[in-house]
């Protein structure tokens, strides 16, 4: 499995922005009076510094908390739950994992006829895969406006974020759903 070129992550260690990003987004909690929602906030960080490109009153899409569940080995919902109800969460994320999902476009649409590259993946990285979701042959593909979670995907875990991205990457290279 490749390794990217650029060490983007280094366990243990906090980027310098990381600080920034929480006080920026406590602010924007605050400017707008979220108090007990959920909320993405979508952001990057360039040469200008950090910037928001959304920001949602709600948890995000495509199974991001199921992700944040599986890598920090707490149930977000409950803890939702809990701080609506009780006032206060008792569950502490972990932060062992990172961890990521790969959605897989068929190769054309029509009727999902068969999967490849399957046995690669649980044999190279079967300790690390979260679930997938593989409909079953003979069920028509959904287009691409139905969202990244409408067809194929597959979600991984690890404890080295820069091994999950080479990971997640094999998986995209390597699992082909196939239509007809």
């Amino acid at each position: 499995m490749d390794q990217p070129a650029v060490r983007l992550h280094q366990p243990g260690r906090r980027r310098p922005f990381y600080g920034e990003l929480r006080e920026l987004g406590e602010r924007v909690n605050e400017a707008l009076g979220i108090r007990t929602s959920a909320t993405h906030m979508e952001w990057f960080y360039g040469p200008k510094g950090l910037r928001f490109s959304e920001i949602g009153a709600r948890p995000p899409g495509v199974g991001c908390w199921d992700l944040y569940s599986a890598g920090n080995d707490i149930d977000v919902y409950r803890a939702w739950a809990d701080a609506i109800v009780h006032g206060q969460v008792w569950a502490r994320p972990s932060r062992r994992f990172a961890s990521g999902i790969v959605a897989l476009r068929p190769d054309r649409d029509g009727t999902i006829s068969g999967y490849s590259g399957l046995d690669h993946v649980q044999q190279h990285l079967g300790q690390w895969v979260i679930d997938t979701h593989l409909p079953d042959p003979g069920t028509g593909t959904q287009p691409v406006e139905a969202g990244f979670m409408a067809n194929a995907w597959v979600r991984l875990k690890h404890p080295d974020y820069d091994a999950l991205r080479g990971m997640l990457d094999e998986v995209g290279r390597t699992v082909h759903v196939h239509a007809s």
